[in-house]
């Protein structure tokens, strides 16, 4: 097993992307942190995993606060006395997100508060406590939207387009240290929170789906094995990169 005594953390762990990133990294044999903010989706995520027999815990917390954040790193260290790979996931996209003529500034601080400053925050006191180590892997999710636009989602196109920055600026810090660092980028993702809304409209879906060079919409299942790719020493020789898991869509 590729993650045999290998502790990760998995924020928004609890759903969609996330959940299928944590119970693919316990089947490869980690000890996997699931954190979020909703605990009975956290329980739920970890009694998944538990009962196809991983070893998973869950730890509530809100990754845009920094000081759930470096409680919820402290507490990881005091129970499992290292971490060895993050997927710093956990985004919003914010049903109050507008085209430029229209976002007002609180829904611009919702939305980058919650999908940049909380993966520079995770990725930071996770990083400080890898530095001690010296080795890690992180693997954050950008999106297929972090190179083209979509009307309307001014600020979640913009905080993806920003994660791409991150990845690289982390990977040049961290690289001294023995920490890679790399980008998911997912395009439309079905059967999620955060598209579920979407999801239902059957009649947007088959249009989107025309834009596809694979012609469906991608699952979560379809971008995990990406993350554990990243994370794994298959990637060894693998730092600042993106990988895009969109059906082709950024090239259609």
């Amino acid at each position: 097993m590729r993650f045999e005594g290998k502790v990760v953390i998995v924020t928004g762990g609890g759903s969609g992307i996330g959940k299928s990133s944590a119970e693919m990294f316990a089947g490869e044999g980690a000890t996997v942190v699931i954190v979020g903010r909703t605990m009975q989706r956290l329980e739920d995520a970890v009694a998944t995993i538990r009962d196809n027999g991983g070893n998973a815990f869950a730890i509530r917390a809100d990754v845009s606060k920094r000081e759930e954040i470096r409680e919820m790193v402290a507490r990881v260290i005091a129970d499992h006395k290292r971490i060895d790979i993050l997927h710093n996931h956990a985004g919003i996209l914010s049903e109050r997100d507008a085209s430029i003529l229209d976002i007002e500034e609180d829904a611009i601080e919702e939305t980058l508060n919650n999908n940049v400053k909380s993966q520079m925050l995770v990725g930071k006191y996770v990083a400080l406590e890898m530095v001690k180590q010296e080795r890690g892997a992180i693997v954050n999710t950008a999106s297929d939207l972090s190179f083209i636009a979509l009307g309307g989602v001014c600020s979640y196109v913009t905080s993806k387009a920003a994660i791409l920055g991150l990845t690289r600026a982390m990977a040049v810090d961290l690289a001294p240290h023995n920490i890679r660092v790399n980008a998911v980028c997912p395009g439309f993702i079905y059967d999620t929170r955060m598209t579920a809304d979407l999801a239902a409209n059957e009649p947007v879906m088959d249009e989107m789906k025309k834009s596809y060079l694979i012609r469906r919409l991608g699952r979560p299942a379809d971008v995990a094995p990406s993350v554990l790719h990243l994370a794994s020493e298959e990637s060894g020789f693998t730092t600042g990169a993106f990988l895009v898991i969109d059906g082709g869509h950024i090239v259609w």
